[in-house]
């Protein structure tokens, strides 16, 4: 197995303090707002909320924060095209926080995310400590769209009266998500078939450092990660569509030095081999590097 990235390059989370018998709108870093209305929450047992509450949330928006925060674009055997994750979480006197079904906590996206959207699905994350994990379709949440007006007969009078129509279009994002469970949530699709049912192709990757690798392929032109295995000093990444331009990324770390080291090419043969030369870096350093993934 690849090496786990530690937590100095992790998403920061951003944290809370709210009253729940109040409406509490939250604004996220990256633009994502949380809207809880008043007595949403209550403990899990349904027992009323009096105290204060203490809400985490993390915003997932590039590719980048994918691998820092050693998340997988992967459900069951299917690889996902990922554009956004929050995570979400509430406790009160370190209690676990529930929902209310009939208040929903809604989220609304961050606009950078509607700028670029296609069609997407909700995907929901299976633990808390969603590293490494695949996501399951999300049956406790659902997209709100926009609406039009449209106008339309009152009977036998020839009068129009008005209604909202709803748009559903890959060219319309939605307005917020609507939930009623904690924890991750993610928009992404399945990796269009032209990609997902292509020849697939094994990437070798040599390195020689002593450090511990984290190893992992990016897609170029989709939000989808694929994990490396290691074997003695190779790594070993399967699954790759063919004639598809990648990005390998390393991260190393020995005796509290980080090393780091990247590479764009094409997947062109079904066998296919590349060598990484690591140096060393700091985690300012590679953040900055790996913002040209997007």
């Amino acid at each position: 197995m690849t090496a786990t990235l530690p937590e100095e390059f992790a998403v920061p989370t951003q944290r809370f303090t709210i009253y729940p018998f109040e409406r509490n709108v939250l604004r996220g870093k990256r633009g994502t707002v949380i809207t809880l209305e008043a007595d949403a929450l209550t403990f899990m047992d349904g027992i009323p909320i009096t105290g204060k509450v203490e809400v985490e949330l993390k915003e997932i928006t590039n590719k980048r924060d994918i691998i820092l925060d050693n998340l997988t674009t992967a459900s069951d055997s299917e690889l996902l095209d990922s554009i956004y994750a929050v995570y979400l979480n509430a406790t009160c006197d370190d209690e676990h926080v529930d929902i209310q079904t009939n208040y929903p906590i809604k989220i609304e996206l961050p606009s950078s995310i509607k700028d670029h959207w296609e069609e997407r699905q909700i995907y929901r994350g299976t633990h808390p400590d969603q590293k490494g994990r695949p996501w399951v379709k999300d049956k406790y949440s659902k997209f709100v769209y926009g609406s039009e007006v449209a106008e339309k007969p009152n009977s036998g009078f020839g009068f129009f009266s008005k209604e909202k129509k709803v748009v559903v279009s890959a060219t319309h994002p939605p307005v917020e998500i609507i939930t009623s469970r904690m924890g991750w949530i993610k928009c992404a699709r399945i990796l269009p078939a032209a990609k997902a049912d292509a020849v697939k192709g094994t990437l070798r990757i040599t390195e020689n450092t002593v450090a511990d690798i984290f190893m992992v392929v990016v897609l170029e032109n989709h939000g989808t990660c694929l994990p490396a295995r290691r074997e003695k000093n190779q790594f070993i990444i399967t699954g790759i569509p063919l004639n598809e331009e990648i990005n390998i990324v390393g991260i190393g770390i020995k005796d509290s030095t980080f090393y780091f080291a990247g590479r764009t090419t094409q997947m062109t043969k079904d066998k296919q081999e590349e060598e990484l030369n690591f140096k060393s870096s700091t985690v300012p350093a590679i953040r900055k590097r790996l913002r040209a993934l997007g």
